[in-house]
């Protein structure tokens, strides 16, 4: 039995690679998901009240609560109806992508970029084309290499922002120029700052107000609620609006992460007190690195992230061999002499087993 001839081709062209390991052996150091490596505001499991859910209804169908919190916490930068509340970030990405992509749609990006949004092109048919950050200036973005490939052909252009696996932030006057050159072409720009929360809330695409612009955020890094699956989509033009609209389904969030995500946003000293010791540590572990002989890619030092190896060197295996788990630089399409690593709590854990 076949079922080839039913579904998309391209399901069955696709090997969907993943950086998540199910069983993480108790004695590694896991550096590789990207999350807050000091947690979440702990204040906020005491200011929600458990009993106060009941379990058996149905939460409010788009959230209003949480949407109404983060027009507050942008300061208006944009409406209640503007905003779209969804199961993660990638949740969000998902439903751009069922509107967006379609067999033989073109999507412009660069690597190494945020891999799982690359294979949801790919999943749906689409052809996703890049620009190579080049490895001798450092991974370094530049915006005139990837604006130069925009054309009318494309349907969307990727960017991350801050970049993942590096961690490098993009101005966001960079993101602008971007913006409006996709628009004379008539091509729509996803800008994903899933890591957002780890830059200057001044930097944010939600800034800008263009017809063609689609910002995704998520709670999971900054804030620290990856477990409860929280992401929200800014999309300010009306008829990209009405197109999420049309794919986008109630009950996204249950309200009990909706009422976390919310508190959590009442918390921003505990985002500002993370990114204090992240710059910290990740100094530490970069200059240490650096004068072990391994190059490091462009990155922020408030960014969680960022992207080591070493020539001729498989660093990913021997990271695990000092009992570090980082991602292979191969999931993100290099090589794995390079490996993404997230910053633990302590510098002082990994510096002593490299």
């Amino acid at each position: 039995m076949s079922f080839k001839r039913k579904f998309r081709k391209s399901l069955f062209e696709f090997e969907g690679k993943s950086y998540v390991k199910e069983n993480i052996p108790k004695n590694l150091l896991d550096c590789s998901l990207g999350t807050n490596p000091f947690g979440f505001p702990e204040e906020i499991l005491k200011e929600v009240e458990l009993e106060s859910f009941d379990l058996s209804k149905y939460p409010s169908p788009y959230n209003d609560l949480l949407r109404e919190s983060l027009v507050d916490y942008w300061g208006d930068a944009f409406g209640k109806d503007e905003v779209f509340i969804s199961s993660g970030s990638i949740g969000c990405l998902e439903k751009i992508n069922k509107f967006a992509i379609s067999e033989g749609s073109r999507v412009l990006g660069y690597v190494p970029q945020f891999q799982d949004y690359i294979t949801e092109v790919k999943l749906m048919g689409g052809i996703y084309e890049y620009v190579a950050l080049k490895e001798e200036k450092d991974f370094e973005f530049i915006p005139e290499e990837l604006m130069e490939k925009i054309t009318e052909k494309h349907v969307l252009v990727y960017i991350d922002n801050p970049n993942n696996p590096t961690g490098q932030v993009i101005p966001l006057d960079i993101i602008e120029e971007i913006v409006r050159k996709a628009a004379s072409k008539d091509v729509i720009v996803l800008v994903d700052e899933a890591y957002g929360d780890f830059m200057d809330k001044e930097n944010s695409a939600i800034n800008l107000d263009y017809r063609n612009l689609i910002v995704v955020r998520s709670f999971s890094k900054g804030f620290g609620l990856a477990n409860l699956r929280v992401g929200y989509v800014v999309i300010k033009g009306k008829e990209l609006r009405e197109l999420y609209s049309k794919v986008n389904l109630p009950f996204q969030v249950s309200s009990l992460a909706e009422r976390m995500a919310v508190k959590a946003l009442e918390h921003p000293e505990f985002l500002k007190e993370s990114i204090r010791k992240i710059s910290e540590e990740k100094k530490e572990i970069v200059n240490h690195l650096k004068k072990a002989g391994f190059k490091v890619a462009k990155t922020e030092m408030s960014v969680p992230i960022f992207f080591a190896g070493k020539r001729d060197l498989d660093t990913h295996s021997y990271l695990l061999q000092k009992g570090i788990l980082a991602v292979n630089g191969a999931y993100f399409g290099v090589n794995s002499s390079y490996v993404r690593i997230r910053i633990p709590e302590k510098a002082e854990v990994f510096i002593k087993r490299v």
